[in-house]
């Protein structure tokens, strides 16, 4: 494992999401047959009445879990903003702190809707929820927060982190845009239509933390590889001046 403390971060935040996504199945996973019909794309468990009918078997120790291991990976993946700090190329500093609080406030806000899922998911655990008072009282706060963060945070933020990579304003190659968040849940959510249920499901419920993991991990070894192959091209350029300084001798 490399000493490199900007390969240490983007490790990190990488394996940090991949965790996260384990509290995603723990608070939202379920396969009920039931849920075939109404859970179809991503945006499906954004809506107050198919995520509370999907956590309504979950029992307390499952969303206490997830929610203890929301809380502690998915603001961890905060760490891979060091690592594209560090990337982005000198003729585009000012991009740099921009990025840094872009990256900030997507993944406090991704634990703050998590949260927002671990409430619900208390609340419909309970008989008569469904439909009552309190339900309809909970439905606007939970549906302002997923749709502040899930729909109009997620798109601009995801745009401009594609363009980031592909406009080559980073050290690493222009095809790791082809793995940010955005066009991975945006591929998985196409691939999810035709893919057996249970799969579909667990694809839905995942993809937003496991597509941060992804990303995370492919920069940092990308990074990496990237500063072996340089590494390896100065060698070859020292041995070969030295070669010639011998020969001219």
């Amino acid at each position: 494992m490399s000493s490199d403390p900007v390969f240490l971060a983007g490790f990190f935040a990488g394996v940090m999401g991949i965790l996260a996504h384990g509290a995603d199945v723990l608070t939202c996973f379920s396969a009920r047959r039931e849920l075939s019909l109404i859970l179809l794309v991503p945006e499906d468990i954004l809506d107050f009445e198919k995520a509370t009918l999907m956590m309504a078997e979950k029992t307390f120790l499952e969303l206490a879990l997830g929610h203890i291991l929301a809380l502690t990976c998915i603001p961890a993946g905060f760490a891979g903003a060091y690592l594209i700090f560090n990337v982005i190329r000198p003729k585009y500093h000012y991009l740099r702190w921009p990025v840094v609080i872009l990256l900030f406030s997507m993944y406090v806000a991704g634990a703050l809707m998590h949260c927002s899922f671990t409430f619900v998911g208390l609340m419909a655990t309970q008989p008569g929820f469904a439909g009552s008072d309190l339900a309809k009282a909970v439905k606007p706060f939970f549906e302002t927060i997923c749709s502040l963060v899930g729909r109009h945070g997620m798109l601009p933020g995801s745009l401009f982190i594609f363009c980031l990579f592909g406009s080559g304003a980073t050290e690493l190659p222009r095809w790791t845009c082809l793995v940010t968040p955005g066009l991975l849940q945006l591929v998985a959510a196409r691939l999810a239509l035709h893919a057996p249920f249970a799969v579909r499901i667990y694809v839905l419920v995942t993809i937003y933390n496991m597509s941060s993991g992804l990303w995370h991990l492919t920069m940092a070894f990308a990074y990496r590889a990237g500063k072996k192959s340089a590494t390896y091209s100065l060698s070859n350029k020292a041995k070969i001046q030295a070669m010639r300084t011998a020969s001219s001798c």
